[in-house]
């Protein structure tokens, strides 16, 4: 980065030797000195200023803080009260398709003679909705029939 530098070059530039590749080059002479810096350690008490400032910062953090984490968490309590209601709908709803299904299908089963195959689905109608008095009355129907071929049918106080 030397060279012309306004009124000639500086003499150390062109009276440098050249080296030897790889080899340990020599220091570049300055025109200024650096000062030596020396420093004197003492103890000293560490004080603090705008302790006032730091107090009421510290204090205005930590409740902005505690309100963040009091919203968040009633937004978490909501949010769960929410998702417990949705799949408790959502239940309702899948019960109430299974059930008119197991009904159709125990009904269709029925008409095709198979009261064996109609007895199960009407349990299983049963077990989800005990309150149908159209499950109920068939059931007894279709037991009252299979009661006369096994008498593992004839029992119906057992639902």
């Amino acid at each position: 980065m030397a060279g012309y530098m306004g009124f000639g070059m500086q003499s150390w530039i062109y009276k440098r030797k050249l080296r030897k590749p790889f080899s340990k080059r020599g220091k570049v002479p300055t025109h200024s000195l650096l000062p030596l810096y020396s420093r004197v350690f003492k103890l000293q008490r560490s004080v603090k200023k705008n302790k006032k400032q730091n107090a009421v910062l510290t204090l205005l953090i930590i409740f902005s803080l505690l309100i963040l984490g009091v919203l968040t968490f009633s937004n978490i309590f909501k949010y769960e009260k929410q998702h417990k209601e949705f799949v408790s709908e959502m239940k309702d709803i899948k019960n109430q398709e299974a059930f008119i299904f197991l009904l159709n299908s125990g009904k269709e089963r029925l008409n095709a003679n198979n009261f064996s195959g109609a007895y199960s689905e009407f349990v299983l109608a049963y077990t989800i909705n005990s309150q149908n008095e159209e499950v109920v009355r068939l059931l007894e129907e279709i037991s009252s029939v299979l009661c006369k071929t096994d008498k593992k049918y004839c029992n119906t106080s057992e639902l």
